[in-house]
């Protein structure tokens, strides 16, 4: 069926014609349409507002970007894989010959080029406006690592989603999957979290202003707070100023948020890959 390994010239065709495929998608269309739409309107009432400030105009970005660059990414990757094996065209996908391992790599690639185009470019212009309106030097210096940041922490979803596309061909578990995913990850984490606490310390809500040391480390492993802290290595934001305050345990530093979204990213193509390579496609 297909071959055990193989060159380079499989994946690079893989890739080139997913990017042709999930270009055409209009649901992704549509949540790329609404995400620039928000951008755009929050850098249009930024401009507006009285004292510009470099900052804030950071941190209200990076909310943008938490919230809906997750749910690009989800939708562009859930299905990935899922698709071809539902209606039996990953057969011919792998008798050309292409491994399965060439598979995940093109599939993982031609989705990434199509998640970070237009991520960048939205992100490059907020910053040509930051360089504008704001001081240069401060956004020169520092904007390229909020670009890098926001690729990395996009490309973490979609792992996550293209793990989920590789595990499972039936389409309810691929979709409560992925928006479970997104809800968990996006939406409630931190809710959990504090919820925890509070049951841990019969109710004392005291707790949740003096946090466990665990707290801390429960809070980071959320791959929105990791991105969060580690844009505050470069630009002092509010979100995620927990980590700033003293006596913050020294397991929570930015190296280890860093290893965090490197986690989501390589976990979930990797245990999805384990579940594909044995199933019977």
């Amino acid at each position: 069926m297909s071959r055990p390994d193989g060159g380079p010239a499989g994946w690079r065709a893989i890739a080139r014609k997913d990017v042709q495929d999930a270009g055409r998608s209009r649901t992704v269309w549509l949540v790329f349409a609404l995400l620039v739409v928000s951008a755009v309107g929050f850098v249009v009432l930024d401009t507006r507002s009285g004292d510009p400030d470099y900052l804030a105009f950071v941190d209200g970005l990076a909310g943008i970007v938490g919230v809906g660059l997750p749910l690009l990414s989800i939708l562009l990757g859930y299905r990935a894989i899922a698709h071809e094996r539902i209606d039996g065209s990953i057969r011919l996908s792998l008798s050309f010959p292409h491994s399965r391992r060439e598979l995940l790599v093109g599939k993982f690639l031609g989705r990434s080029v199509v998640l970070l185009v237009p991520t960048v470019v939205i992100v490059l212009l907020a910053g040509a406006v930051a360089v504008v309106r704001y001081e240069p030097a401060a956004a020169i210096r520092w904007y390229p690592w909020v670009l890098l940041l926001t690729a990395g922490y996009g490309l973490a979803f979609l792992a996550v989603a293209v793990g989920l596309s590789m595990s499972t061909t039936v389409d309810r578990r691929l979709t409560l999957g992925a928006f479970g995913v997104y809800l968990l990850a996006v939406s409630l984490w931190d809710t959990l979290v504090s919820a925890t606490v509070l049951v841990l310390h019969r109710f004392r809500f005291e707790a949740l202003a003096e946090l466990p040391s665990w707290a801390y480390l429960a809070h980071l492993l959320q791959p929105s707070e990791a991105y969060y802290h580690l844009l505050r290595v470069g630009v002092d934001v509010d979100r995620a100023n927990r980590y700033a305050e003293a006596g913050t345990p020294w397991f929570v530093e930015p190296p280890v948020a860093a290893l965090v979204l490197l986690a989501w990213t390589a976990t979930p193509l990797l245990v999805g890959f384990a579940l594909f390579r044995r199933a019977d496609l």
